[in-house]
């Protein structure tokens, strides 16, 4: 009679499912704080106000950059209005392919039509985000995908929204102070929120942002001006006849309310702006 042992590998296999089933850790990546709303099939990042507070800047076109992924505006030196109401563009995208709301609504467009010379903002007219002071905000939120599809054709790039703050109570003031490494541009800016009850079932939340900055120049002498200059003409302007900065920025005041009641169970009125 003969006997026939056959070995199962049961041990290595239990091994092999008890690998499979184990936490992968990654060790290398970022510091921050996870921000993107991880069960959205579109990604979506939620910024808090006190993270746009912790920065720098006090432009909020500036602090979005600095913040969001694709998001991006750069200083404009001699483009006319463009220099005050500044182009920004998501994904790379025409300026007013981006969506911008305020609690949910849509916020209306600024009133300059921009011409860079063949950039992607020419002809473009998006709303100025720069009038939106950071310390009124509890939050960001930042769709960088298309939603055109539900919120129409201005929605291709994606959609910006800042929701403000609503506390009914408390308060904060804070100033900023920066120059830069040239030893012009100087900015002083002076902030404050403070949130008030509105009857029993209501709030009303106040912001105001000031902001004082000298101007800046990184001009050089254009060689014509120079010439004029070599050739005894003394009314071209020196030390550069064109000016390539930014303007002196003066009495610059933002003011945002936000205020909100409850009428009923399903009733509420409002107030932004």
């Amino acid at each position: 009679m003969g006997m026939t042992c056959v070995a199962l590998p049961v041990m290595a296999a239990e091994e092999e499912n008890k690998k499979d089933d184990a936490e992968v850790i990654v060790v290398v990546g970022s510091r921050a704080a996870p921000r993107s709303v991880a069960d959205s099939p579109v990604p979506i990042d939620v910024i808090s106000g006190n993270e746009l507070m912790a920065n720098g800047p006090s432009d909020m076109a500036t602090l979005l950059r600095t913040v969001t992924p694709s998001y991006n505006v750069n200083a404009q030196a001699i483009s006319d209005g463009a220099t005050i109401v500044r182009p920004a563009n998501l994904r790379g995208l025409s300026p007013d392919s981006t969506l911008v709301l305020i609690n949910g609504k849509r916020r209306h467009k600024g009133s300059i039509i921009a011409f860079s010379g063949g950039g992607i903002a020419d002809g473009a007219q998006s709303p100025d985000v720069s009038t939106i002071p950071a310390i009124a905000l509890k939050q960001v939120e930042v769709l960088r995908d298309g939603a055109s599809a539900q919120y129409g054709s201005d929605a291709v790039a994606g959609v910006i929204n800042f929701v403000l703050n609503d506390n009914d109570s408390g308060g904060m003031i804070e100033a900023k102070m920066g120059a830069f490494s040239e030893g012009d541009g100087e900015l002083i800016t002076i902030s404050g929120n403070v949130g008030l009850p509105l009857s029993d079932n209501g709030f009303i939340n106040l912001s105001f942002e000031s902001n004082q900055q000298d101007a800046t120049s990184r001009s050089t002498q254009r060689s014509d001006a120079q010439g004029l200059i070599d050739a005894g003409n003394s009314d071209v302007r020196t030390p550069a006849a064109q000016v390539w900065g930014s303007p002196e920025i003066s009495d610059d005041l933002k003011l945002f309310v936000n205020a909100g009641i409850d009428l009923d169970g399903d009733s509420e009125a409002y107030l932004f702006g």
